[in-house]
Order: C-alpha cells, then sequence, then structure tokens
C-alpha cells in the first residue's frame, strides 16, 4: 500500500505547477509589447520512481507502491533559436551596411545629379562654343575674347561648387564616424557591465536557467551591435557572452574587459584608419562601420595607402580631379605655358588664394614664392594673366627682327596687295588639341574624349548606387523573413497564449477537483473503515 498522503502531495505539485504555468502564460501577455522581451515556458518533467529497494512493494521489480508522483519543474526557459539569432545578425549587418552606402552616395548624387546634363557638361560645352566663336574672329576681338574667359571663369566655378559639397558631405560622414565609434564603444562598454550583473545574478540559479530579463536585454545590445559589423558570439556556462568583431575579440567575458576601437586623426591621414585598441587593424566584413571605410576610403584605382577600390566619395573627387587637371594642363601646354608661365589659362590657386601667377605690383614680374600647385577641382582658376588680358590667347610667339628676342603678338598675314590680315591661329591650334583626341581618366578605369568621360562619372555613380540598393533590398527581404521566423519561435503570439492560459486553468481546476476526491477516500479511510453494519 502507499503511502497515505502521497497523492496529496502529488496533487499540491501540481497546483503549484499549474500556478507558475499560469504565472509565467500572464507574464507573456503582459510583455506583449515589450520590445526584445523573449516568449518563456515552465520546463516540465514527470517525477520519476524511486530505486529504493526498501520501499519496493511486492516483489523486488514491482515499484507500483511509488508510481504516480506526479510532474515538476525544472525551471524557466526562453524560447529563442540561437541558429536563427545567428543567421538575423548576419544578414542585419549586410542590411545596415548597405542601406548607410546606398544614403551617402545618394549624397554625392545630389552634388553631382546634373553632371552630364545642366551642369558640368553644359558649362563645358559653353566653354568651348565660346572658343569656336571666337575662333572664327579677329585675334584681337576684345569683347568675343571675354566671353571665352568668362565661360571659362564659369567652368572653373562649378568644379569648385562640386569640390566644395563633396568635401561638406566628407565632412558629415567623418564626424558621423567618429560618433558611430563612440556609440560602439559605448555599446560595449554597457555590455561588459550587463555581463557582470548577470553573473552575479546566476549564482541563485541552476546551471541551465538564469536571470531570463537580463538575458533580454543582453540581446538587444548584440542586435544593436550586429548593425555595426560582423560579430560572433561565444557563451559560457555563467550566463556571460564573449563577443569578436572582425575576428578581433571586443568584449573579454571571463575578465570583464573591452577592446574599444580608435580611430585616428582622419585629416591628418587622409582617410579613415580605424584600430582595435590592442593595436590589430579593423577589417570588416559588412555593418554601418564598413560602409563608413569604405565609402571614405573608397578611391578606386586612385587609392593609396589604408584606401579601397571602392567608388566612393575620394573616387568621385579624384574623378573630377582628373578632369580638370586634364582640362588645365592640355590647354596650358597648348598655349606655349611649359616655356612661359605667364601663358597660363588655368592655375591652381595655393591655400593662401593668390594666383601664382599674378603680377600685382604691376612690375613686369610674377609675384614669387609660390611653389607650382598641383590643379585639382578645388582650386582651379582662370590665370589673372588671362583674365586681365582677354586677347591673351589669341597670341603668337615670335621673334622680334630688330631685336632677335621673342614676342607675343597677332598673327599677322601680308596678301599681294599689302594688305594686312589678323589671323586666329592660336585658338584654332588650342581647339585642334582636344579634336585631335585628348583622353579624360585613367586607362586602369575609364580614357575617352571630355563628354565620354563626364558620362562615364555619372553612369559609374548610377550603377553603384543600383549595385548597392539591390543588394539592401536582398539583405532587408532576407531580414525580414528572418524576423518573422525568429517572431514566431521567440515573439508572444496572444491567440496561443490564451489557448494556453485556458489550459492551464482547466489543469489547476482538475487538480483541485483531485484534492477532493482524494479528501474523501481519505475520509473513508479513516472515519468508514472497520465499523461493519454502519
Amino acid at each position: 500500500m502507499r503511502p497515505t498522503f502521497l497523492g496529496f502531495e502529488t496533487q499540491k505539485r501540481t497546483l503549484q505547477v499549474a500556478q507558475k504555468n499560469l504565472d509565467i502564460a500572464g507574464n507573456n501577455i503582459s510583455n506583449i509589447n515589450t520590445v526584445g522581451y523573449t516568449r518563456q515556458r515552465v520546463d516540465l518533467y514527470a517525477m520519476y520512481v524511486s530505486g529504493n529497494r526498501s520501499l519496493r512493494w511486492c516483489s523486488n521489480t514491482n515499484n507500483l507502491s511509488l508510481t504516480g508522483q506526479g510532474v515538476n519543474s525544472y525551471g524557466v526557459s526562453q524560447t529563442r533559436d540561437q541558429y536563427i539569432d545567428k543567421r538575423y545578425r548576419e544578414n542585419t549587418a549586410v542590411e545596415a551596411e548597405t542601406e548607410k552606402k546606398v544614403n551617402i552616395l545618394s549624397d554625392v548624387e545630389d552634388v553631382l545629379d546634373n553632371i552630364d546634363t545642366d551642369g558640368l557638361q553644359y558649362y563645358t560645352e559653353q566653354y568651348f562654343k565660346a572658343l569656336q566663336d571666337y575662333s572664327v574672329e579677329r585675334p584681337d576681338a576684345a569683347e568675343v575674347a571675354t566671353i571665352a574667359v568668362n565661360s571659362a571663369t564659369n567652368l572653373c566655378r562649378i568644379l569648385n561648387d562640386y569640390s566644395t559639397k563633396l568635401s561638406e558631405v566628407e565632412d558629415t560622414y567623418v564626424s558621423e564616424t567618429k560618433n558611430t565609434v563612440t556609440y560602439v564603444n559605448n555599446l560595449l562598454s554597457e555590455m561588459n557591465q550587463l555581463n557582470k550583473r548577470i553573473a552575479k545574478e546566476k549564482m541563485c540559479y541552476p546551471d541551465e536557467y538564469g536571470p531570463n530579463e537580463l538575458y533580454d536585454q543582453l540581446n538587444m545590445y548584440i542586435d544593436e551591435l550586429a548593425n555595426y559589423g560582423d560579430i560572433s558570439i561565444t557563451k559560457h556556462s555563467n550566463g556571460t557572452i564573449s563577443v569578436d568583431m572582425a575576428g578581433v575579440n571586443v568584449l573579454n567575458a571571463e575578465k570583464f574587459k573591452t577592446n574599444s576601437l580608435v580611430m585616428q586623426d582622419y585629416y591628418a591621414n587622409g582617410q579613415v584608419v580605424l584600430n582595435f585598441e590592442s593595436g590589430e587593424e579593423v577589417n570588416l566584413h559588412s555593418g554601418v562601420l564598413k560602409a563608413y571605410i569604405d565609402t571614405l576610403n573608397g578611391n578606386g584605382v586612385y587609392a593609396t595607402g589604408r584606401q579601397n577600390g571602392s567608388y566612393g566619395i575620394a573616387y568621385y573627387k579624384s574623378a573630377i580631379d582628373i578632369f580638370a587637371r586634364t582640362l588645365a594642363d592640355t590647354f596650358n601646354a597648348a598655349n606655349g605655358a611649359d616655356d612661359d608661365p605667364a601663358r597660363q589659362m588655368f592655375v591652381g590657386y595655393p591655400s593662401g588664394g593668390k594666383d601664382p601667377t599674378a603680377d600685382e605690383n604691376k612690375d613686369g614680374v610674377l609675384d614669387g614664392g609660390y611653389s607650382e600647385v598641383l590643379i585639382t577641382a578645388g582650386n582651379i582658376h582662370v590665370s589673372t594673366v588671362w583674365r586681365e588680358n582677354p586677347t591673351m590667347i589669341g597670341m603668337v610667339k615670335s621673334i622680334d627682327p630688330a631685336t632677335g628676342e621673342q614676342r607675343y603678338g597677332y598673327d599677322e598675314t601680308v596678301d599681294s596687295n599689302g594688305n594686312v590680315t589678323l589671323q586666329n591661329t592660336n585658338v584654332l591650334f588650342l581647339l585642334s588639341k582636344f579634336e585631335k583626341g585628348v583622353k579624360f581618366g585613367n586607362e586602369n578605369d575609364f580614357k575617352g574624349d571630355i563628354y565620354q568621360y563626364i558620362s562615364f562619372i555619372s553612369d559609374r555613380l548610377a550603377e553603384t548606387i543600383s549595385y548597392e540598393t539591390s543588394r539592401n533590398e536582398t539583405a532587408k527581404s532576407t531580414v525580414d523573413t528572418l524576423l518573422d521566423a525568429r517572431d514566431e519561435v521567440s515573439g508572444v503570439q496572444m491567440d496561443e497564449e490564451g489557448i494556453n492560459m485556458l489550459n492551464y486553468q482547466k489543469w489547476y481546476s482538475a487538480s483541485s477537483r483531485m484534492l477532493t476526491t482524494l479528501d474523501d477516500a481519505l475520509d473513508k479511510l479513516i472515519n468508514g473503515t472497520g465499523r461493519v453494519g454502519l
């Protein structure tokens, strides 16, 4: 015969477990709108029959007297799928990276949006048209020559404007990169503090269980960190986690230590240089930080140092610099500037903002103290000598027969009747240099005529944005699918919890009824047994 009160103990435990299931179902419903909350469940197991030989009934192989000891619980666990979590974080890093790249390149597109319509191409066409108009006039036609100077000035200004605005975009995202590095470091610090709390709380839990609410908070931090770089997680028996980013440990749960990111001075290096505090260079494969590095350091075929081959802000700055330099060098050389600096049509203003070919003292001597400045889109200007003497490009070099010295003057032809006609020989020569196939660009990237190069820059930017947009849409679709799958596992479903509550309530009621039944049986045993005839 089993112990008298064994059934009561079994049902008491059943009531406790049923009550706990009702509590957890209610807790799930209460947190249905709590961000980051993971659905919880009570892990149950059937009570086993004791193997104590002295308690067996009837025979050595029969444990009937102790069978039916009911249910008990190991603890309260979370319903999470680690595989889905891992894939979600991998893909959310790609989504965040491509979204940031599209945003940055769209800002570049806003600057260069009209480059092949009413922007650079338009002002280039206007400049060449002005030269062509001047070429069919007399070389001393100052009014027409002035139009050519003004058209060249407008062309320089649009290039200056592109360079300035691209630099503004660059400055914006350099600042964002600094702020992001600070944010990631703060996030790692918060995770480190949470690791300490979890380790302390875990001492009060059995091996496989822990403070679920703190785990939720930690998982939210992990999801957030996954946006900024490719990470991998290592879980420890005390409930804490260690984190690697780009293959380098950034959160050490055993020593409760972080390995912060360090960004060096961008403007001193001319590029993003990002290291871990431990000294390793950051080599990310995805994430927002990679987007910043690729778009700020991406210089295509012009990459040097830590720059990369992506088509980022640096590349498009280099592309318009090459345009400006090729334009200036070709015209300057054709106009004889290689031998005489005063023949320069275009110059690069140094940081002081003065034209190195100017004669401010009006003493016939060019201002000194300036080394030759590499021409870029940001510093290209029409030279002072051309601006002050628009017909300068209509003059040709000749030898003064009286003195034997070189001089510049208009090209004259004399017919048989002694009539003198001025020829615009030099302007025609300047135009012919471009008609003969001056190539813009880089042989390893693209090389073509001036208008082909402008179209190439515009097309490359559009293609790059299209490529990153396509990647983003693919990643976003995958992330949404994984998020739905994760919600199915970890999210609270009102209908499901409602059904569970009804089942637990019925379970509780049935167990209560069982106690009543046992009480009646015990009353009969105590008060009715042995009283024959009553």
